[in-house]
């Protein structure tokens, strides 16, 4: 009796073990299948380790008013170009540094492949040197806070050199300089010093942030010392043009 009642409880122990681990291979089965039916990652990675952010575009692209613009602003970590079909393509990209210089370049795209761009080459990234101390400028640190990468970042991306140049020569009058863009982490910064908030955050808003790239977060300093990073943000989603000018 005893050794039928261990047989037993020997049979209900080894049935339990099969059903477990055929539970188990049904189940990895299905995790399988289901990797296996997604589409591949529809875009080429682009991993900026270059410390700079950068504008990817096809090497021969020459925007036009109204055409189909790809390219896209790397300045977060990990950017995506998207790839158009399953096969990879021969497509040149190539990699541009805010003055539009090409620093790096790639023939081939395809999904889910990673293009990785350091700084191999390049000179040194350019850091952000806090504003003398004890003076009565107020500083303020401008954050592109907007997740799209494409469309009117890019718009605002490639008016920016132009913008800061007209900015250098009207901020002189009034007190204002602009410094940066800078990449800081994941970052995209610049920083605006002015003789007073009002002053600081208008200019922000009519000469360097024109056209719009999205929200921005602006930190605004005490006179004085340089920018803070938190608390809480002026928010500077909406841009106006500068003033036209009178005859």
């Amino acid at each position: 009796m005893v050794r039928s009642q261990a047989a037993v409880d020997k049979a209900l122990r080894v049935a339990v073990i099969v059903i477990g681990v055929a539970f188990a291979g049904y189940i990895a089965l299905h995790v399988l299948l289901f990797h296996a039916l997604q589409e591949p990652y529809p875009y080429l990675d682009v991993q900026n380790e270059s410390g700079r952010p950068l504008l990817i575009e096809r090497a021969d692209f020459a925007p036009s008013p109204g055409g189909a613009d790809l390219s896209v602003l790397a300045w977060h970590a990990m950017s995506g170009w998207p790839a158009g079909s399953y096969e990879c393509d021969q497509s040149q990209l190539v990699a541009r540094d805010v003055q539009g210089s090409v620093v790096a370049r790639r023939t081939g795209v395809c999904q889910g492949d990673t293009w990785t761009i350091t700084s191999e080459g390049m000179s040194a990234a350019p850091r952000y040197r806090p504003g003398p101390a004890g003076t009565d400028l107020v500083e303020a640190r401008l954050v592109l806070v907007t997740s799209d990468s494409s469309g009117p970042v890019v718009v605002w991306w490639r008016a920016l050199p132009q913008a800061l140049q007209q900015a250098a020569a009207t901020g002189s009058a009034a007190g204002v300089s602009v410094h940066g863009p800078f990449l800081e982490g994941d970052d995209l910064t610049l920083y605006v010093r002015g003789p007073d908030a009002a002053t600081v955050l208008e200019f922000a808003r009519t000469r360097v942030l024109t056209p719009s790239p999205g929200r921005v977060d602006a930190y605004i300093t005490d006179p004085g010392r340089p920018a803070p990073t938190s608390p809480t943000p002026v928010v500077l989603e909406s841009t106006t043009s500068p003033p036209a000018r009178t005859r």
